[in-house]
């Protein structure tokens, strides 16, 4: 099958990644800029559309060669009129950056939140090709995730489905970042991981996990790396929290099984750094949350595309668009 070009923009805090990309998700060119939304986005926009322009002639095309792009775009946002809502620790507020960015290259872009962008990548390019049912959670900083349902990203009725970070596993839980209490994402991600070993080891430097190379003393360099390194290690503290850790992602998972029954779930950044070191423990507490009727038939799975998947979410905004709209059919997986 003839494949075609696209291009794509993730949008994230720290870096902001551009790529051009063919319909099959093999990467023609690419590029990151550091500083991401830390800066302001008068200054970033023309750097994009310049960006864009020269990695587009690097691979050998033109614009008008392009089928369109695709914009990945941290939460909130306003999916239907492609707006950047204000997001925290970030100083762009309703930026209409899908609409500048296409007028500005002369082509149609689209957009959507970084975990639908995410779900959409790993679908047509990674782990969860071909499947009719699947879930993509990042697992990073915090956990977002993407619903494909009968062959369709879910949107919801605002563009907002698909926030299962949010989904409360213990009213009495720890407060989240997002305000409430017992979220997925308050035991599991990895913003409320580090900020809890930091309120745990700030004060005992002389702890076992404080003298990991890891942390070297620094209680800010706490974080998932040190907390794999001191389960590894046999460390009681790490332990414990890495069986709770498990526990609460079996919980999560086991929800979204028995309310979505997918074929395969893929999980992100956190999973692909832990491996079996994750996913052992977390087959092994799913009994607990999931009929066997609904975790037989799932597959759970790393990410595909592994770091990659920030350069092709762009790309898959934009594929999806064209799939929906009947003007392109995914190859047989």
């Amino acid at each position: 099958m003839n494949t075609f070009p696209l291009i794509g923009f993730d949008i994230g805090g720290t870096k902001i990644a551009v790529c051009v990309a063919d319909s099959a998700g093999k990467i023609l060119a690419k590029e990151r800029i550091d500083g991401g939304t830390s800066q302001q986005y008068e200054q970033v926009l023309p750097r994009l559309v310049s960006i864009a322009q020269r990695l587009v002639a690097e691979a050998g095309l033109k614009l008008t060669d392009l089928r369109g792009g695709g914009i990945s775009s941290p939460g909130p946002i306003d999916w239907a009129n492609g707006i950047m809502l204000k997001s925290p620790n970030m100083p762009w507020d309703n930026v209409p950056i899908r609409d500048d960015l296409a007028k500005a290259l002369g082509i149609p872009m689209y957009f959507d939140n970084d975990a639908n962008a995410g779900m959409l990548a790993e679908w047509y390019f990674g782990a969860a090709k071909g499947a009719r049912n699947a879930m993509y959670l990042t697992m990073s900083t915090g956990i977002g995730a993407g619903v494909i349902a009968e062959g369709r990203l879910l949107h919801g009725v605002n563009g907002n489905a698909g926030e299962l970070g949010h989904v409360i596993l213990d009213l009495n839980g720890p407060v989240c970042g997002c305000g409430m209490r017992g979220c997925l994402e308050a035991f599991c991600g990895g913003l409320n991981l580090s900020l809890r070993l930091q309120r745990l080891l700030k004060d005992y430097p002389n702890h076992a996990i404080m003298k990991l190379p890891e942390v070297h003393g620094n209680y800010k360099a706490l974080g998932f790396p040190a907390l794999r390194a001191a389960v590894r290690a046999g460390i009681p503290l790490a332990v414990e929290m890495w069986d709770e850790i498990c526990l609460r992602l079996a919980q999560g998972i086991g929800i979204f099984q028995q309310a979505f029954n997918p074929e395969v779930i893929v999980l992100g950044t956190v999973a692909l750094h832990s491996g079996d070191l994750l996913l052992e423990p977390l087959r092994q507490k799913l009994p607990r949350f999931a009929w066997r009727q609904m975790r037989e038939p799932c597959q759970i799975r790393v990410s595909g595309l592994g770091a990659e998947i920030g350069e092709l979410a762009g790309p898959a905004v934009a594929l999806n668009h064209l799939h929906e709209a009947g003007h392109w059919t995914p190859p047989p997986a």
